[in-house]
């Protein structure tokens, strides 16, 4: 019965198999996408073109690139001479394709969405690339020595296969990635990450990903399931002498055992990565009200810098004075506070923020002071980077939420007790960046 540990093995390397495409097809499902702004510490998902101001050039076909790989083949055939079992002299051609030549090259390029720019540090990543060359030729075309070497490989049959895939500034790619910050600026970037388990960079859209894990996931489950079954098979065959028909017609319990077993492995497998999934959404939804509460600090840190402004010109002291008062601000941003007192205070912060505009306006000779205009903008950078902190809290609750509204991540959840936050409601629409004008005259 040892041969039937070969077919056990696959099957149990292609479960594993089955589990991270699985894993993977639901972390991108579960991952909010963010906006380049959005981008915060961890794993995000986030959606745009690629640019660059100095791209490489792609080897085969000369254009413009941040990634590519290219490989050249060649085909060979030859006629050889064996002996059989029975040590007669046979022969027979064999033919195949050996890489002759091949490379690629990267460099790190600028994500490009409506609300600005991210660098991508591609290194480590896992790319998919559309094709650019795939082209086969013979010595006549100038392609077959013109990028391909002079020297032929043995019993070649003069015909080469150029391929090449390529990233090229104004594709719309898919990034799924850790941030972290810059180096030389306070600023992040997604790049490679020790502790993060995926990096990964696409041309295809999100539902094109999800739909290829998905069919990819069926497969490998098929696959894994018939080498399971074929483990009692094959052991009891090498054992009796029988073919496997005989072995399925005489001991079809043992087929139907093996079967069972799979299913309960494959069971406790899936529950696991469902039970995972629904703790890593929930983490998510957590650190995304953290990341409101980090926008929340920088708001409040910005307070003094507004009073410096404003400081010995008692007209606008005071007004400004009664807007800070009034918009009732939290000067702590503590952590581990309920969702509606989160909610409360973007809120208060929003009216602060539309009243300073508003006294900008009145007053013109503050709003032309460079030090008011200053922190002014610094302000409304951190009231869009709650707006999008905010968004990406609702989405990850959104995502949440579906889980366990669907089948059979229900019933994991019904059995674990997993429960729903609540949503942050603010204002009617999530771009928060110039909030309603504030009249400051009464009437």
């Amino acid at each position: 019965m040892e041969f039937a540990l070969i077919p056990a093995l696959i099957s149990v390397a292609l479960l594993f198999w089955w589990r991270s495409i699985v894993l993977f097809k639901r972390t991108v499902e579960d991952v909010p996408t963010s906006k380049v702004k959005g981008v915060f510490y961890g794993l995000n998902e986030v959606k745009g073109s690629v640019k660059s101001e100095h791209p490489l050039q792609a080897p085969l076909t000369e254009t413009p690139s941040v990634w590519y790989k290219w490989k050249i083949s060649e085909h060979w055939r030859k006629t050889e001479t064996y002996r059989d079992s029975q040590g007669k002299t046979k022969t027979r051609t064999r033919s195949g394709w050996k890489t002759i030549d091949s490379g690629g090259s990267f460099q790190p390029f600028d994500l490009h969405d409506d609300t600005g720019e991210l660098l991508i540090e591609p290194e480590g990543a896992k790319v998919e690339a559309p094709s650019t060359m795939s082209h086969t030729c013979g010595p006549t075309d100038p392609l077959y020595y013109g990028k391909g070497p002079l020297r032929a490989i043995a019993h070649s049959t003069s015909r080469r296969r150029f391929s090449e895939t390529s990233l090229a500034p104004g594709d719309a790619v898919y990034v799924l990635g850790p941030a972290k910050l810059r180096e030389e600026v306070a600023r992040p970037m997604i790049a490679q990450s020790k502790e993060a388990r995926y990096f990964f960079i696409s041309t295809k859209s999100e539902s094109q990903i999800i739909r290829s894990k998905g069919i990819w996931a069926f497969f490998v489950l098929l696959f894994c399931f018939l080498s399971a079954l074929a483990a009692p098979v094959t052991g009891i065959a090498v054992d009796t002498g029988l073919e496997p028909q005989e072995v399925l017609a005489l001991h079809p319990w043992w087929v139907a055992s093996a079967g069972f077993v799979f299913v309960c492995v494959a069971g406790l497998f899936y529950v696991s990565l469902l039970y995972n999934g629904l703790i890593r959404v929930r983490n998510r939804l957590a650190h995304a009200l953290g990341l409101i509460e980090i926008q929340l600090k920088r708001r409040h840190d910005l307070i003094p810098g507004l009073m410096e402004c404003v400081k010995g010109i008692s007209k606008y002291e005071r007004e400004v004075q009664e807007l800070i008062a009034s918009s009732r601000s939290s000067p702590t941003g503590e952590p581990g506070r309920e969702v509606n007192e989160v909610g409360r205070e973007v809120s208060d912060g929003t009216r602060l923020v539309g009243g300073l505009f508003a006294l900008a306006e009145s007053y013109p000779d503050l709003g032309a002071d460079e030090n008011y205009a200053s922190f002014m903008k610094e302000l409304v950078d951190t009231e869009d980077r709650i707006a999008l902190a905010r968004a990406f809290y609702n989405d990850s609750l959104l995502a949440l939420q579906d889980r366990l509204l669907v089948f059979p991540d229900l019933v994991v959840a019904k059995w674990f007790r997993f429960k729903a936050g609540k949503y942050l409601q603010l204002l009617p629409e999530p771009e928060m960046a110039l909030p309603p004008k504030v009249s400051l005259d009464g009437g």
